[in-house]
């Protein structure tokens, strides 16, 4: 699993001629690195004098933060799964009529599944961010530009695994289908920008 990779040994299979892990992958883990420095924010929260009174707000978010982590993380070869999938379904046989009509009713599922995994990690991003925002006023004012970072990182994610899942719908031919998914996509691209700009807005106002 790309998950149990080092940094070191994942950054080259990125760099590597093989098309997987992508763009979706880099997506998941732009994510992942947000949600865990708002677990290392919460963590350095907890405990601390003058925080009291919002430690179980910090402890909901921590608890967040550490499944959105996980949640990216895992995403990040179930992407991979759905482009090796999507790959081998464009090999298969297409000489008879019979084949054809099997190849293409499997590349339709495919090119949904290669639209549905980063529509899951634009998901998750936008919940990171939304997280960023909520803890921006309460953790620890030391950690504020960690929660910026955050926030930024989660957004790269969330826009990256949109691009992701607007390269496959031309390929489906279901017209519902993908109007719902491209207003899916917007949504999550104008909520993750408006939560984006208001974490680091806020953070601005504290840094000065």
């Amino acid at each position: 699993m790309i998950a149990d990779m080092t940094l070191n040994a994942f950054l080259e299979e990125l760099a590597s001629n093989s098309p997987a892990p992508g763009g979706g992958s880099a997506a998941a883990v732009s994510g992942a690195l947000g949600a865990a420095l708002i677990s290392m924010v919460c963590r350095l929260t907890l405990g601390k004098k003058g925080y009291e009174s919002v430690e179980e707000e910090i402890k909901t978010a921590l608890d967040k933060s550490d499944e959105l982590c996980k949640t990216l993380t895992s995403l990040i070869d179930e992407d991979i799964t759905a482009f090796n999938t999507l790959m081998d379904t464009l090999k298969m046989p297409k000489e008879t009529p019979d084949q054809k009509n099997i190849r293409n009713t499997m590349l339709q599922n495919a090119f949904r599944k290669a639209a549905e995994s980063p529509l899951k990690i634009a998901s998750a991003c936008l919940e990171t961010i939304i997280l960023a925002k909520e803890i921006v006023n309460k953790a620890n004012k030391n950690l504020i530009s960690d929660i910026g970072v955050a926030a930024q990182q989660a957004y790269g994610g969330l826009e990256s695994a949109i691009i992701n899942v607007k390269v496959n719908l031309p390929y489906i031919k279901d017209k519902t289908y993908q109007d719902n998914m491209s207003k899916q996509i917007e949504i999550l691209s104008v909520q993750g920008q408006n939560y984006r700009d208001d974490t680091c807005g806020e953070m601005n106002k504290q840094i000065g």
